[in-house]
């Protein structure tokens, strides 16, 4: 089954799967792989160590693609915006890249935090800076917190803003600039991984999707498709998590 690290803007994918169906959905990608990867976007296809794909494009992952990892990226976040300026302007939707990587051997070995190193080496590579340590207002401190520990993770937007004492409006401002993504997303992303580690510790799909804020199994199972163009059923089993 593959491997997913999740963070707070992006996934990070060792793929067991082979080739997709053409399909879009709202992230946007990179394939990387140790080799030249080979994705078929809008019909047309792109050979490259990293092909960069914006959201809601059709693509297909053929058998001999050659990826090795996908990064899924949430279209709201500063790393998406700023993938968009540097290869995907002037309306281009994907773009084959020739820049040098190194991908390590036994990605299935790796263990998250070095995942997580590698994800952080590769974006640095691309020319893509970010920094989600950096202090933060005390009112999106505490609501990230609060998302992280699923506390807050089935409450509506607007709940979350009385909570901290702020309108509705004005804290999607607000966490937008302080975290660099959307609050939606961010709230999307953590239910999946909550639901994901829940199963994982050995507990039902239906109770994880309970726990984590969805309306039902099959609505997480349609939100991960969705969102991600992964079915669920391919990430479930033997997935890991790092909890950031």
């Amino acid at each position: 089954m593959s491997r997913i690290v999740f963070q707070n803007s992006y996934l990070m994918v060792v793929p067991s799967f082979v080739k997709t169906e053409s399909h879009k959905h709202p992230m946007m990608h990179i394939f990387l792989g140790k080799n030249d990867c080979r994705i078929t976007v809008n019909g047309q296809e792109y050979f490259g160590r990293a092909i960069v794909v914006d959201s809601n494009v059709k693509h297909i992952v053929k058998e001999e693609s050659g990826c090795d990892i996908i990064m899924l990226i949430d279209p709201t976040c500063d790393l998406a915006e700023q993938l968009r300026e540097s290869y995907l302007c002037k309306g281009v939707s994907a773009k084959a890249l020739k820049s040098e990587i190194d991908l390590p051997e036994n990605l299935f070995e790796r263990s998250d935090p070095e995942l997580v190193e590698l994800s952080e080496n590769l974006f640095e590579g691309l020319g893509v800076k970010f920094d989600f340590s950096r202090q933060k207002d005390e009112r999106i401190e505490q609501v990230i917190e609060k998302i992280i520990s699923g506390e807050w993770l089935d409450l509506k937007i607007k709940e979350i803003a009385d909570n901290v004492y702020l309108s509705e409006s004005r804290l999607t401002h607000l966490f937008k600039e302080e975290a660099g993504i959307s609050l939606k997303s961010y709230i999307l992303i953590h239910k999946m991984e909550h639901a994901y580690k829940y199963v994982n510790s050995g507990g039902k799909i239906t109770q994880a999707a309970h726990e984590s804020g969805f309306a039902s199994s099959a609505h997480l199972a349609y939100t991960c498709k969705t969102l991600t163009g992964i079915s669920i059923r391919d990430v479930l089993k033997n997935s890991r998590f790092l909890k950031v």
